[in-house]
């Protein structure tokens, strides 16, 4: 028994030779969506694209917020993830004031590690 325990927590346990693989967030750059930082108009309306691949550890969840002017961050969209890939696409529709819009594509590990990729829209009259 002991020496069937000791067989499974070796398979079980990650190979410290080989170095942690964080996932990817990639914008989808195909015609129609918005892939870079940008100045838009007022009450604008883009559609970012993700694809997300794991990396090293599970994906447990996809988060996206926004922070305007340089305020706190605004969660507007969270999905569990239980797949190797995800792919989401946002429509973000520009506020009708002038300032900058700071949106954030947020991928979360089973681990508690958080990879990012942001966005910024610089909105103007």
């Amino acid at each position: 028994v002991l020496i069937a325990w000791l067989l499974l927590l070796l398979a079980c346990s990650k190979d410290p030779t080989r170095p942690a693989v964080n996932p990817t967030i990639q914008f989808l750059t195909t015609a129609g969506y918005t892939f870079q930082n940008d100045t838009v108009g007022l009450q604008d309306t883009l559609l970012v694209g993700v694809v997300i691949d794991r990396g090293t550890d599970a994906l447990h969840h996809f988060k996206v917020t926004v922070s305007y002017d340089g305020g706190p961050h605004q969660t507007t969209d969270s999905v569990p993830v239980g797949s190797d890939q995800f792919e989401f696409d946002k429509t973000i529709i520009t506020r009708d004031e002038p300032g900058t819009e700071l949106w954030r594509f947020n991928v979360v590990e089973n681990d508690g590690d958080v990879i990012r990729r942001s966005l910024t829209f610089t909105v103007v009259e």
